[in-house]
């Protein structure tokens, strides 16, 4: 037999719809938690990647030019320089590396030419660059975000 309209009905739609909307509104905290972690995660491994590219960057140019007098520091229009010099072709070019505008950088042309800071080739993520030759060690230090890099490499031509 059906008997009438038991208010347990209205009660437990009730019921229902309230737990749906707990549901939500947790789940919708979940995913907002998720995306900040997520979003922090991915920013501390940019930084820290940005690093790890301008130590290994600045390692293999300087190992890859270090010849007799090749690889001095300079400091041109006022911006401290690591600068290697090589001959191709009874030529002399020069390679400097450098931090500018927000970026570490490449510059590579023939001796003489006009410095123009803007215009070597952005490698990575560096707001400041400094470097010093002590003995037949060259030490490079790179800051990125205010957390500083420390590159060093023997100068094998120096130990010669």
């Amino acid at each position: 037999m059906k008997k009438g309209n038991a208010p347990s009905h209205a009660i437990s739609g009730v019921f229902v719809f309230l737990l749906l909307g707990i549901f939500a509104v947790f789940s919708t905290v979940m995913v907002l938690f998720g995306a900040r972690a997520y979003k922090g995660t991915a920013d501390r491994a940019a930084e820290h990647n940005a690093n790890r590219i301008a130590a290994a960057y600045l390692r293999s140019m300087v190992r890859a030019d270090d010849e007799e007098n090749a690889v001095r520091i300079e400091d041109v229009n006022g911006i401290p320089a690591v600068t290697m010099t090589n001959i191709y072709d009874d030529e002399e070019y020069i390679t400097r590396l450098y931090a500018y505008d927000g970026m570490l950088r490449e510059w590579f042309t023939y001796e003489g030419a006009e410095f123009e800071p803007a215009d070597g080739e952005a490698v990575c993520a560096a707001d400041e660059m400094t470097a010093e030759i002590s003995g037949e060690l060259l030490r490079m230090k790179v800051r990125n975000a205010d957390q500083w890099t420390y590159v060093d490499v023997a100068l094998r031509s120096l130990a010669e």
